[in-house]
């Protein structure tokens, strides 16, 4: 048996019995881990309600190789995001986001870099306003995923190799992973023709520099299309399952 002190976010919650619960924590040391909070539920809690989602967490728990669930000793409060849980739409966009990673993250898998986005990305949930929720949560998804190694080509034809640009309104393919020539399309079946905007705004989606995003117009043209392409491309290259996340 180990102690392991780590920092973490709760992804699911599950009752156990009458007083415990079942938290599958997502850890910056180990990834995924199932821990039993054992009298979590009692009035007198020794966890003091801190194991909420949307929290940044410092927890102790017990490590046995043997067990499939750990068990917590001790929370502590890192950081609390509390203008998420103070607007539905921030709640609904930072939930799916949530249930995005419980979907595509194995158990015990280390996931540093992945682990470091959720606090930034919570940060901007804040700020985000609440109509511009999608644009974070789309953005998010994209960048979750090329953690995983999960990234579309958006500057070579998928088919041929040949560089790609905006200026001769390339197509994007799902099932490719990525834009498509004008010459190649004539060749190709479910492409999705891209205007010059939308095929800035998909660079935008994936660019790491999420501020550029932030900038565009509310009523950008080709947005919500663009969004659609982007969920439905890690929907597949991550083989989610039909309302997964």
């Amino acid at each position: 048996m180990s102690i392991v002190r780590t920092y973490a976010f709760v992804l699911k919650a599950i009752r156990f019995g009458d007083t415990s619960v079942i938290y599958r924590l997502f850890t910056r040391d180990q990834g995924v881990v199932p821990v039993m909070a054992r009298g979590v539920r009692r009035p007198k809690s020794r966890f003091g309600g801190v194991l909420e989602p949307f929290r940044h967490l410092q927890v102790i728990y017990y490590s046995r190789d043997n067990r499939d669930i750990q068990t917590l000793s001790g929370a502590e409060l890192v950081t609390t995001y509390s203008a998420i849980t103070e607007s539905l739409e921030r709640m609904e966009a930072g939930g799916r986001w949530f249930r995005l990673l419980r979907a595509v993250l194995p158990d015990r898998a280390p996931a540093v870099t992945m682990f470091d986005l959720v606090p930034v990305a919570l940060d901007r949930l804040c700020r985000t306003p609440v109509a511009r929720t999608s644009r974070w949560e789309t953005f998010h998804r994209a960048a979750a995923v090329a953690h995983l190694g999960v990234s579309p080509e958006l500057t070579m034809c998928v088919a041929c190799g040949r560089p790609v640009d905006g200026s001769e309104t390339p197509s994007f393919s799902i099932v490719d992973g990525g834009v498509v020539c004008s010459q190649c399309r004539r060749e190709r079946t479910g492409c999705r023709s891209l205007s010059p905007a939308e095929y800035a705004l998909l660079n935008l989606y994936h660019h790491p520099d999420y501020e550029l995003l932030e900038q565009l117009d509310e009523n950008a043209n080709g947005d919500a299309k663009v969004r659609d392409l982007v969920r439905e491309f890690v929907r597949y290259h991550a083989d989610l399952r039909p309302g997964a996340a």
